[in-house]
């Protein structure tokens, strides 16, 4: 028979296997919180997985589809102004609240001017092929149709651009500022009604598609869309065509309760568009977006569209 062990050696041996459990535990916490920190390091600066919504890109991406998002390229300055070309898929967080981000075609950079005639994209003065719809039906419908389909020629704004908001058409208001917001915070647009020199205080919208309510409470996410501006416009002179007072809307922007005249660009930008245009929602609408914004190149469906792990052009 072995010899029995003593109370001292039993009392050993108990500390050592505690000790050795202890240790087990500490390594594999460590390791453990290793993994967690490189995943997350990975998701939120070199790749990750997003689910498209919408169909603004269809045929290439449709909605559900999950792409591999390439972030890497896009930490940096220097490789936001590298990697950002024209012709290239990007995703791009948009300003303000509830903005979101979208996955959209870079149409055109900082410098480049851009332009709709009859469902056809000019870029720098030549048509775009690939970025068209059917024109047949242009004859029939009026210029002002909708900013999809029409839209005079606009310049990116580029640093260094001075822009003075005093006697800018409609959109390029709205346009100027939507690059204004992205540049300094708490920038906001206020709108006005007016009948000849008067303000109307308080005037009220109803029966308008796109908005309810006091003019002065119009939503933040609607404020630099140069659509809705654009067809509340078309509301007020429709629906005001036989009274007498006709008002007109009228802007002014504010920094705090400072108001501002115009700035100097700094920043670069781009101008993004849908592959799927007559849907997509896109800088046609909302203006250039600054290249900070972008947030990195989708490279590869993972899944959807019926199909597994197709390169995204």
């Amino acid at each position: 028979m072995p010899p029995k062990k003593s109370w001292f050696s039993n009392l050993v041996n108990k500390l050592r296997y505690s000790a050795d459990t202890r240790m087990v535990l500490y390594r594999g916490v460590k390791w453990f919180a290793i993994i967690i920190l490189a995943g997350l390091a990975l998701k939120f600066f070199v790749c990750d997985s997003v689910r498209v919504d919408g169909s603004q890109m269809e045929p290439a991406v449709k909605a559900g589809d999950r792409v591999l998002l390439m972030k890497a390229p896009y930490a940096t300055p220097l490789f936001r102004k590298v990697f950002a070309i024209e012709n290239r898929l990007t995703v791009a967080s948009l300003s303000g609240k509830g903005g979101g981000s979208t996955i959209l075609r870079i149409a055109a950079v900082s410098g480049d001017t851009v332009g709709i005639d009859a469902g056809r994209f000019y870029l720098n003065g030549s048509a775009v092929k690939g970025l068209e719809k059917d024109t047949a039906i242009y004859s029939v419908l009026p210029a002002e149709y909708s900013p999809a389909d029409f839209m005079a020629t606009y310049r990116v704004p580029a640093p260094g651009d001075t822009i003075t908001f005093a006697g800018l058409t409609l959109r390029d208001l709205v346009f100027a500022y939507a690059a204004l917001r992205q540049e300094k915070s708490g920038v906001r647009l206020k709108a006005f009604a007016m009948v000849g020199d008067s303000i109307i205080s308080g005037y009220r919208i109803k029966d308008f598609s796109l908005y309810s309510g006091s003019i002065d409470s119009i939503p933040e996410e609607l404020s630099a869309d140069w659509f809705f501006w654009d067809r509340l416009r078309e509301y007020l002179r429709i629906h005001t065509e036989e009274t007498d007072a006709k008002p007109q809307l009228a802007f002014s922007l504010f920094k705090g309760d400072k108001e501002i005249t115009g700035f100097r660009v700094k920043e670069r930008y781009l101008f993004l568009m849908g592959d799927n245009w007559p849907r997509a929602k896109d800088s046609r609408y909302f203006g250039a977006v600054r290249i900070d914004n972008i947030v990195g190149r989708p490279v590869i469906r993972l899944w959807g569209n019926g199909k597994l792990l197709g390169i995204l052009k």
